[in-house]
């Protein structure tokens, strides 16, 4: 970077100093307790962007905007003890970004990968630095100092990396930053201790939507957080600027290795319940319905503590744990669920009781061993399901697929099993759901089994019958007529009985009335009909709101879909 582009970045970035009003210490914290029951927290951590290979969610990001309405505390986390370094009182909002390369180009930054041949335009930075100085003890004893070299022309910041120190520049290399130093920083400040400081895969830049670094931040061993300023009302921040993602607590901000920033929210348990449940029932249902979803809701979260713990939270805010809309999707009606039942969970012999619930059964739930082939669990059982109204989204629902599709969903799952020739049920559960289905292809077979069932073709759930465009009723003495497919089946014809010839796509037959139909004899369309939404196991939301109608309060809707369980206080 030359004298005239280092000059340009130093006074772009300089503007008036960002308040920062520091809390004592280091010293202030908080330590996090527990429920009676053991490894329950009162706090949860929720991962609201994050890259997972396991789970195929990819939403980590290089950068962010937050800010509350009375300001941000920033602070670091480890060891269960939040410590506040400052307090960011100015109406503006905070950018917190990785500490990489970016390209500034009418007033857009955009980050760039240096190993790559790209021409780029702008005014590049990057994540070489140079530290002015020593470390201080506190940023009370930086301030003075800060200002000091400020007031001189230079663009420089504080730095918290387990220590505070004083950094200037956003340099591209090593060379920039080594120049910088002999010709432009050390002629105006003198003689001091400068050193080029190298990039971090962790580190973190914070800076106001001007573009004044406020911070930069790196740690072995702790956390950078934010969390809404002490006079926040109420106390939730808003990031990006958008409404809709408004959440209590506090986030933490981590750099994982080959990753954007993960950004995690940790709040108390029972206010991420504020922003689950209102997503998984809707908030007009009745009292009791509400209730019976909010204690189903803390359960579930008690038993999955530990499904995120290789990126350090224990759910997302997605269907591959519970929906969490944060402060904007709560709701008064939900809330008081969750209040009326504080720290209630479902037990079964003394301990948290595995929970499951969706949208409705079709009249029956499922045992959870068939499935998702699980095995002890007393309480995950089938049971009748009457209460459902019957009116609810896809209660009823009816797919459609021709055979070319079903053939071009298997090559695409890399099953390539040829022509799809026949589709069939070969056992079902006690409750009626399919349990067993096989495709069967020109090169092959395909058998699935419990919820693939339902998977291989994502159906809305396991209870269907399967009607083909080759199917002919059959009646048999006084029996009701039955569906076959008559492909390789003995029939009479005008010549006597004969095998029909499976080589054949069609067949004409004379229908009793006397007309005749062109019937094929290997399917073009299979037709899925059948009733209930989701797994089934465990609580139907919609037979919830129907037992609640029906005059059931919140713990007998609850031990009646969970067989042998009690509603119990986890106190704290």
């Amino acid at each position: 970077m030359n004298k005239n582009i280092f000059t340009k970045l130093m006074f772009k970035r300089t503007i008036l100093l960002v308040i920062l009003t520091v809390l004592v210490s280091l010293s202030h914290s908080f330590v996090v307790t527990t429920y009676a029951y053991s490894n329950i927290p009162v706090e949860v951590r929720i991962g609201l962007f994050f890259n997972d290979s396991q789970t195929g969610q990819y939403s980590a990001v290089s950068s962010f905007v937050a800010n509350a309405n009375g300001g941000l505390s920033i602070g670091c986390f480890a060891n269960g003890k939040l410590d506040h370094l400052m307090e960011y009182q100015q109406g503006t909002p905070l950018v917190v970004s990785k500490d990489s390369f970016y390209i500034k180009s009418d007033d857009k930054t955009t980050e760039y990968d240096p190993s790559l041949e790209q021409t780029l335009k702008g005014e590049k930075m990057g994540p070489y630095h140079v530290k002015i100085g020593d470390v201080f003890a506190d940023y009370a004893s930086l301030g003075s100092e800060l200002l000091k070299i400020q007031e001189k022309g230079i663009d420089a910041y504080p730095v918290y990396d387990d220590g505070w120190q004083i950094w200037t520049g956003f340099y591209v290399d090593e060379n920039d930053a080594e120049m910088a130093v002999l010709y432009l920083i050390s002629p105006i400040l003198g003689e001091k201790d400068y050193k080029v400081i190298s990039p971090s895969p962790s580190r973190i830049s914070v800076s106001s939507e001007g573009g004044k670094t406020v911070l930069l931040f790196d740690s072995k061993s702790h956390v950078f957080t934010i969390k809404p300023g002490g006079e926040s009302k109420p106390g939730f921040i808003r990031l990006d600027g958008d409404d809709s993602k408004r959440y209590r607590g506090r986030i933490e901000v981590q750099r994982f290795l080959g990753s954007d920033m993960t950004l995690i929210n940790v709040l108390p348990m029972e206010e991420y319940l504020y922003g689950v449940v209102p997503c998984e029932i809707q908030a007009g249902s009745h009292p009791e319905a509400l209730k019976a979803q909010a204690v189903a809701a803390r359960t579930y979260t008690v038993n999955n503590l530990k499904k995120y713990e290789r990126l350090n939270f224990n759910m997302c805010a997605t269907t591959y744990s519970q929906v969490y809309r944060g402060f904007n999707g709560e709701a008064g009606a939900t809330s008081k669920a969750i209040d009326d039942t504080r720290g209630e969970i479902v037990t079964y012999e003394g301990k948290p009781a595995s929970i499951f619930y969706f949208s409705s059964s079709g009249g029956k739930t499922e045992d959870v061993k068939n499935v998702w082939g699980s095995d002890g669990y007393p309480y995950l059982v089938s049971v009748e399901d009457k209460y459902e109204s019957g009116k609810s989204w896809h209660y009823n629902w009816e797919n459609s697929f021709t055979a070319q599709r079903i053939k071009e969903i298997m090559v695409g799952r890399g099953f390539n099993i040829g022509d799809i020739l026949g589709i069939h049920i070969t056992k079902r559960s006690e409750a009626g759901r399919a349990v067993e289905v096989v495709l069967r292809g020109s090169k092959g077979e395909r058998v699935y089994k419990n919820s693939l069932t339902r998977d291989f073709l994502s159906l809305d759930s396991q209870w269907y019958d399967i009607i083909t465009d080759a199917d002919t009723l059959v009646k048999k003495n006084e029996l009701p007529p039955s569906r076959i497919q008559i492909a390789g089946k003995k029939i009479m014809t005008a010549t006597g009985l004969k095998t029909l010839d499976t080589s054949k796509k069609t067949v004409k037959a004379l229908l009793t009335e006397g007309a005749t139909k062109i019937i094929p004899l290997t399917p073009t369309v299979y037709t899925f009909k059948g009733k209930g939404w989701g797994h089934a196991v465990g609580m139907s939301q919609e037979g919830a709101k129907g037992m609640a109608e029906a005059g059931f309060t919140y713990d007998k809707i609850l031990t009646h879909y969970f067989t042998g369980t009690k509603v119990e206080q986890a106190d704290f």
